[in-house]
C-alpha cells in the first residue's frame, strides 16, 4: 500500500457534486453547514458542526481518487472488529450493501489532493479535512423513507495513514452506479480555491460533449454561496471572471462570457481533443469483484 499510483481522477457521485456544500470560505470562524437538495427521486441534505471548504473537497476527492484504484470493501453481513468499527462510525441506515474503504498514507493522499510540496502542515490540513468530512452528516429522504449517514469514518488516523470508509451513496458511484468524473490532473492545475470550486460544480453538470448556457448568480452561489453587494460582489465577480479564463486555458473546456450576465460553458467530447476514443478510465467492477479476504484487508491496515 505505499505505492505512489498517479491519481488522475475522481468518481464522484452526482448529487454531491452539484449540491453548493463545498465553498469558498473566509478565514473566520466557520458557520454550520446546513444545504438540501432535491435530485431525482431523493430530497438530499449535509449537515454537520462545520461548513466545508475547497481543502476538504480536494481531500475527498484524493480518497475517492484512491479508492478507485483499490478493491477493499466491507460487506456489512460480515464486518468484525476494524470492519464494525467503521461501519458504526458511518451510523448506517437503509439498505444494508457494502461499502468501499480507502487505505493510504498521507503522504500519498496529499499527492492526489493537488499540494505541490511534502511538509507537516499540509497533513495537518488534510487530517482536519478527514475529520471534518466524518462529522458531516447526509440525510437522504426517498419513497417515504429517510435513511443517515456520516459522510464517511475513519480509524488509524496516524503519523502514517489512515483508514476511511465511505458511505453507501459514494459506495455506489465507484461501483458503476450513476456517476460523474472530476479530473485531478485539469482541478490541480488551476490557480486558486475559486477555480476549484468552479471546475468541480461544472463536471457534475456538463457532460462531454455538451454546453450550457448559466447566470453568473448560479455560478457565484456554486463557488461562495451567500448572496453579497456592492464591493464584494464586484470582487467576487473578477475572481469568477479570472477562474472562468483559467477553465478556459483547460484542453476539454470552452468558457465564453456573454452580455446580460450569462457565460455559454463547452465541454469537449475526449475524442474532438485526442483524436481517439474517449475512455472514462472506470474499470468495470462488480461488487463481489471488490471482495476481499480478511487476511487481506488486515495487511493492509498495517499501513
Amino acid at each position: 500500500m505505499t505505492g505512489e499510483t498517479d491519481s488522475k481522477f475522481a468518481i464522484h457521485e452526482p448529487a454531491l457534486a452539484i449540491a453548493p456544500v463545498f465553498l469558498v470560505l473566509k478565514k473566520s470562524a466557520r458557520a454550520k453547514l446546513d444545504v438540501t437538495l432535491k435530485f431525482g427521486n431523493s430530497t438530499l441534505r449535509w449537515r454537520g458542526p462545520d461548513a466545508l471548504g475547497v481543502p476538504e473537497q480536494s481531500t475527498l476527492l484524493a480518497l475517492l481518487s484512491i479508492a478507485g484504484q483499490q478493491t477493499f470493501s466491507i460487506d456489512p453481513n460480515t464486518a468484525v472488529g476494524d470492519k464494525e468499527k467503521l461501519l458504526n462510525q458511518l451510523s448506517c441506515e437503509g439498505p444494508q450493501s457494502e461499502v468501499a474503504v480507502v487505505i493510504a498514507h498521507w503522504r500519498r493522499i496529499e499527492m492526489a489532493a493537488g499540494y505541490s510540496s511534502h511538509s507537516g502542515r499540509n497533513i495537518t490540513n488534510i487530517k482536519l479535512a478527514v475529520k471534518r468530512l466524518a462529522e458531516t452528516t447526509v440525510w437522504e429522504y426517498r419513497d417515504g423513507i429517510e435513511y443517515g449517514s456520516r459522510l464517511l469514518s475513519w480509524i488509524r488516523g496516524n503519523d502514517n495513514g489512515v483508514i476511511v470508509a465511505l458511505n453507501r451513496r459514494a459506495t455506489d458511484a465507484l461501483y458503476g452506479h450513476q456517476f460523474i468524473k472530476i479530473s485531478l490532473n485539469e482541478r490541480n492545475t488551476l490557480p486558486d480555491e475559486s477555480a476549484k470550486a468552479l471546475h468541480a460544480y461544472l463536471s457534475g453538470s456538463i457532460r462531454a460533449g455538451s454546453t450550457r448556457r448559466l447566470t453568473i448568480d448560479k455560478l457565484h452561489a456554486h463557488i461562495w454561496g451567500s448572496e453579497v453587494t456592492g464591493s464584494t460582489r464586484r470582487s467576487r465577480n473578477e475572481k469568477l471572471r479570472r477562474a472562468l479564463l483559467a477553465i478556459d486555458q483547460l484542453p476539454a473546456w470552452r468558457c465564453a462570457l456573454l452580455p446580460r450576465g450569462q457565460v455559454d460553458i463547452a465541454r469537449i467530447n475526449e475524442r474532438t481533443i485526442l483524436g481517439k476514443t474517449a475512455d472514462d478510465g472506470r474499470a468495470q467492477r462488480s461488487l463481489n469483484g471488490r471482495n476481499t479476504t480478511p487476511s487481506d484487508f488486515e495487511t493492509a491496515c498495517l499501513l
